[in-house]
């Protein structure tokens, strides 16, 4: 049995090697993409000998001071893993107000999305961003260094993605984000507090639930027990990391490699290294398990649920509801009887949870795009009138956080973001949205989560800057600032007042509780358990999120009954015994004038970038129709022009094939252009038309594409809309019998349009499908440059509807086309299940009848092979040509489907399926029809 097993894991590993090693794509498409920012952006560079900064012309003031850091980040991660890697693009997405970042190769090159936000931190953003994404780029190098463009960057890629687990060498660059700076998240408390919660809650489960995730129960992110086990690795030898990279560097066909180089250097499996982790943050986290407060409010959701944000306001509480299973809402409940509660609103996408209330009004922000362009992003302001119901978006286009609503319900203060990353106070009018005043901060200090006082007259807010977090108090009459506390590293969350005093969240002896500022003196409020949060203040009632393992849950104290500790703030540091001995000031600082090297980047002299080799016509999308080739890929750094050149094999027929494509998508239509010389077959009737002869022809086709696609996000709901047109000329030639008759050696520029519209509800984690949608889409071809009549069209559309369970869904198809001439017999709409078993149709419509239900959610491992979180089950009624049927549906079809993970990639989910399939048909035999399928998605 365990040589069976050994030997199915070889075969699978070796299989994810040879997909992943040509395309890594599959590893990694969770977090890159080919999106755009908008044409209107004027690119710059600083160009050194160790990166190149490419950046837009409106962060000019900060790229010096970013250029800087860089090169001193760069010298850190030579420290940390004895390596100097190669130059290398950075790329700076200041429009794009997403915070994130990665490192990529195929091209290689890092994005960073450098605009702050209002999620509190222990640092400045940016700079720990990329302090983060540059151990990245040396790890690439320590790795797969040697492989590198013109043709390897995906072989690279690939071996990088099969080699090492994400866990690994993400914890790794978490670990070096905290050894390297006064602060990251190996100092938050927060961060850590929902495994510190299952530990101490005597929730052990297995290391594959925490590198995978689960549905039904609260786990962190693979960052953070990756971050754990990598501490855990440092405190035994600091030279544990780069030393696992030398010894797997050279031996990436080696299968386990991973596995052997951790055994060697730390001695055991990532298993043991898994169980030895916990065992010592059990050890450390046990004496921390007391609390001083009453219990929750109860409420008894099914899974985890967080209501967070609470504020009680007209004699009820409301707070945002938020879970797996359904999409993140507004709600009012009475403390007494929290199980009635009413849903009051619908959020729509948010950087953070946030809302606030203010006698009827509510207000938050919401994320929104570009409806091209996606990687031109803004944040949005949002009013909803609890009297009338009614929900305005008062801002357009707008970089506004956390917004607050005045006393008098007549202004709005919120915190805006400039292109610059400059921070300031921002008065808008209530209902038009107008900014009515601006009160701008020190250069360098960016604002978050601000509170106004009784009257409106003074705002407290989170300052964050090169000195590090504090608490900072705005005057709205004078504009002037102070500071409250000592500068220091701690994350300070929601400052609010309480008459003249202070309220506000901060990390002390391991993990997050509220504190009081009065008169000068801080006393603490909250010992929690696991973390409090949220701070609000009614009546002399302290409203806050008390932390379980059911997710944060709605507690209260009474300010009038508290004897509260006095305290002094201590500053944050790291569980394990990883404090890094290495000393800031030995690093040399660069004395370069940055500010003089920056020139204009130009898009179309760096639109032709060949990096790599590839097998794959299509990036392995699908593994349908495979053909075997080999190709050459060119992608610029801004995902502006596309190229690839290559030949394939056309196995089944024979015959050589060999393509060009292009693409370019810097303005809103997306061009596309290809050639491709290829052969194929035909069949000739003979004179008597009793014979038929088999004859091969080559031919020249050339092909052409434009395409419109927008979406957008309008509150809980997604529209996607746009327009394709395309045609193509094809020229045939070297027929093998030269004395056919009547052989058409063109086909002159056939054209095809596409419109489609789409309008579906945001799905919850839970999901299967939206819960409300209507899908439109209509085709037309037709041959206008041909002497014949031939055309098609074709009409589909798509209804979703809430099945009779949460998370269920109702699925309704209706699809009708007409075509003749040349067209006839192709089909541009969905065909039945089981179709392919059927006799020969001309199929007229087809009509869907689909209901999915989850059915378990497992968190099952089998070995170390795969990982089970979701089964599900799916039961269909398909109508063919219903205009010639009575009521009777053509095919019946039930489903399983497993979604699952292989080994510990936790990209991406796969999901099999089985479905068996009834055909209503007295013409065939067989009327029950078994398939078996394998798809994944990210």
């Amino acid at each position: 049995m365990k040589l069976k097993t050994k030997n199915k894991n070889l075969f699978f590993n070796t299989l994810i090697l040879i997909i992943s090693t040509f395309n890594s794509n599959i590893i990694f498409a969770q977090i890159f993409d080919n999106s755009q920012a908008h044409y209107k952006v004027k690119w710059h560079q600083i160009d050194t000998d160790n990166f190149r900064l490419i950046f837009p012309s409106t962060f000019k003031t900060s790229a010096p001071s970013l250029s800087q850091q860089i090169e001193n980040y760069i010298k850190y991660s030579q420290k940390s893993l004895t390596d100097n890697p190669r130059k290398i693009s950075i790329i700076v997405q200041q429009n794009h107000i997403l915070q994130n970042g990665f490192v990529q190769l195929a091209p290689r090159k890092s994005e960073i999305f450098s605009t702050p936000s209002g999620i509190a931190d222990n640092q400045e953003w940016l700079p720990n961003l990329a302090l983060h994404e540059l151990q990245h780029v040396t790890q690439f190098d320590k790795l797969t260094g040697n492989i590198k463009r013109p043709f390897g960057e995906l072989l690279a890629l690939g071996f990088f993605g099969i080699n090492l687990p994400s866990w690994y060498y993400e914890g790794d660059a978490t670990l070096h984000e905290t050894l390297f700076s006064n602060g990251g998240r190996g100092r938050l408390s927060s961060w850590n507090m929902e495994l510190r919660t299952n530990i101490l809650s005597k929730k052990h489960y297995s290391f594959s639930k925490y590198i995978h995730g689960s549905f039904k129960d609260i786990v962190p992110s693979y960052y953070t027990i990756g971050y754990f086990m990598n501490s855990e690795m440092y405190e035994k030898d600091n030279k544990i990391n780069a030393n696992i990279y030398e010894e797997m560097n050279g031996k990436l066909l080696r299968p386990f490699n991973f596995q052997r180089a951790l055994k060697k250097y730390y001695g055991t499996k990532p298993n043991q290294l898994f169980e030895n982790t916990i065992a010592k943050l059990d050890q450390k986290w046990t004496s921390n398990t007391s609390t001083s407060l009453p219990d929750p409010i109860e409420f008894k959701d099914k899974y985890p649920t967080d209501y967070l944000l609470p504020q009680v306001e007209n004699g009820s509480i409301y707070s945002i509801q938020k879970n797996n299973q359904r999409t993140q809402r507004i709600v009012k409940f009475d403390k007494n009887n929290p199980e009635n509660y009413t849903e009051i609103v619908k959020t729509g996408a948010q950087l953070m949870p946030y809302f606030h209330i203010k006698k009827h009004l509510i207000v938050w922000d919401e994320y929104r795009k570009d409806a091209r362009f996606s990687k031109q992003t803004y944040n949005v302001i949002t009013v909803y009138n609890t009297q009338n119901n009614i929900k305005t978006t008062i801002t357009k286009d707008s970089r506004y956080y956390t917004p607050l609503l005045s006393n008098d319900l007549k202004h709005i203060v919120c915190i805006e973001v400039d292109l610059d990353n400059k921070s300031s106070i921002a008065i808008l009018d209530t209902y038009t949205g107008h900014k009515i005043d601006s009160i701008p901060l020190a250069n360098g200090t960016h604002i978050q989560q601000p509170h106004l006082n009784e009257k409106s007259t003074k705002i407290i807010a989170i300052a964050i800057s090169q000195r590090g977090t504090n608490l900072i108090e705005i005057s709205r009459d004078t504009k002037q600032t102070k500071t409250i506390l000592e500068w220091s590293n701690l994350q300070f969350e929601r400052p609010v007042y309480a008459g003249n005093d202070i309220i506000f969240k901060v990390n002390q002896n391991g993990k997050d509780d509220i504190f009081l500022l009065k008169s000068g003196i801080i006393q603490q409020l909250t010992d929690s358990k696991f973390g409090a949060f949220n701070p609000s203040i009614n009546n002399d009632t302290l409203w806050f999120n008390d932390f379980t393992l059911k997710g944060h849950k709605i507690n209260l104290i009474s300010l009038n009954n508290i004897n509260s500790k006095k305290i002094s703030l201590s500053a944050a540091e790291t569980l394990f015994e990883t404090q890094n001995n290495f000393k800031f000031d030995s690093i040399s600082h660069s004395t370069v004038d940055y500010s003089a090297l920056i020139k204009p980047y130009s898009v179309i002299k760096n639109s032709v970038n060949f990096h790599s080799l590839t097998l794959s016509a299509n990036d392995f999308e699908s593994f349908d129709n495979y053909k075997p080739g080999i190709y050459w890929v060119s992608n610029d750094l801004l995902n502006i022009t596309n190229i690839k050149l290559g030949y394939e094999r056309e196995v089944e027929l024979r015959k050589n094939s060999y393509l060009a494509e292009l693409s370019y998508q810097r303005y809103h239509p997306k061009f596309n252009i290809s050639y491709k010389n290829s052969g194929n077959y035909g069949i000739a009737k003979t004179r008597t038309g009793k014979d038929s002869l088999r004859f091969d022809f080559r031919y020249h086709q050339i092909t052409a594409d434009i395409q419109l696609p927008f979406s957008i996000y309008r509150g809980n709901n997604v529209y996607s809309y746009g327009a394709n047109f395309g045609t193509y000329y094809i020229k045939r030639y070297d027929l093998s019998i030269q004395s056919l008759r009547n052989f058409v050696d063109q086909i002159k520029f056939p054209l095809n349009y596409q419109v489609y519209f789409n309008k579906n509800s945001m799905m919850a984690r839970m999901d299967l499908a939206p819960r409300w949608g209507q899908n439109f889409n209509f085709i037309y071809r037709h041959m206008p440059f041909e002497n014949n009549q031939s055309q098609s069209w074709a009409f589909r559309s798509n209804f979703y509807f809430p099945g009779f369970v949460l998370n269920h869904s109702f699925q309704t198809r209706f699809n009708i086309q007409h075509s003749k001439g040349v067209f006839e017999g192709s089909y541009d709409i969905p065909l039945i299940d089981g179709f392919s078993f059927l006799p020969n149709y001309l199929v007229k419509n087809t009509l869907l009848f689909d209901y999915k239900l989850p059915l378990l959610y497992p968190d099952l491992s089998i070995g170390q092979l795969a990982y089970i979180k979701r089964i599900h089950g799916q039961l269909s009624a398909d109508y063919l040509n219903i205009h010639n049927t009575d009521l009777a549906p053509k095919s019946l079809s039930a489903g399983l489907n497993f979604d699952f993970n292989l080994f510990k990639y936790n990209e991406p989910l796969f999901t099999f399926s089985v479905l068996g399939t009834y055909l209503n048909d007295s013409r065939i035999n067989k009327k029950f029809s078994p398939t078996f399928s394998l798809s994944y998605s990210y």
